[in-house]
């Protein structure tokens, strides 16, 4: 085989700095839009509709917290009576109905002069909406899992009580230990919150 004798050439296209990066007039154009405010949108706000909305939201969130507080399976609907209010949330909720059924898990929605006997009373901004939980829940049953509940929270927060104000253990512990304790405690005093909030929604049915 005979040895190469003379290198290849390749012509390889020369490019500019300019041809790399762009024009002049693109960079400027660049620049400019980097730099500029976000545009504004004026006239987009329509506060009747984040009215109506937030309300939506607020009464689902609400019944939901008392499905959860309450141990009141997904599976079960209860009704919904709104007392008291105003023809402009009779035809919220009319226009509603079915979105909130199907988030809250809502069997009828009903309107009534005062909340019916035996329901628990949610305030969703100014409304009054009554869920009638006799025959939904045992109350008798409920307010005995709910004192069991409080018992264990109460027990929760006296033992890292007990640990917190021991002096020797706050010398020795290392800091992650003692946050996570008091993380133990503040998780322990919102659930005895949500529990006395339950019981006093509970008492109110009767």
């Amino acid at each position: 085989m005979k040895p190469l004798s003379s290198a290849i050439a390749v012509d390889v296209p020369v490019t500019s700095s300019s041809e790399a990066t762009g024009s002049g007039a693109d960079c400027d154009e660049l620049s400019l839009l980097v730099l500029a405010s976000w545009p504004k949108l004026d006239g987009l706000d329509d506060e009747k509709a984040e009215a109506e909305i937030g309300w939506l939201v607020d009464l689902v969130t609400a019944i939901r917290s008392v499905r959860v507080e309450m141990n009141i399976p997904a599976s079960t609907p209860i009704p919904v009576a709104l007392a008291g209010v105003s023809a402009e949330t009779r035809a919220r909720a009319g226009r509603w109905t079915e979105f909130a059924q199907r988030l809250a898990r809502l069997g009828d929605i009903t309107f009534a002069d005062a909340a019916p006997q035996g329901s628990v009373q949610l305030l969703v901004r100014g409304d009054v909406a009554a869920l009638p939980l006799k025959g939904v829940i045992d109350f008798a049953a409920e307010r005995t899992r709910l004192g069991k509940e409080m018992q264990k929270a109460e027990s929760d927060i006296k033992r890292v009580d007990q640990k917190l104000g021991n002096p020797n253990f706050v010398a020795n512990a290392p800091e992650d230990i003692i946050e996570g304790e008091k993380e133990k405690r503040e998780e322990a005093e919102a659930r005895r919150g949500k529990i006395v909030e339950a019981l006093e929604r509970l008492n109110s049915a009767q």
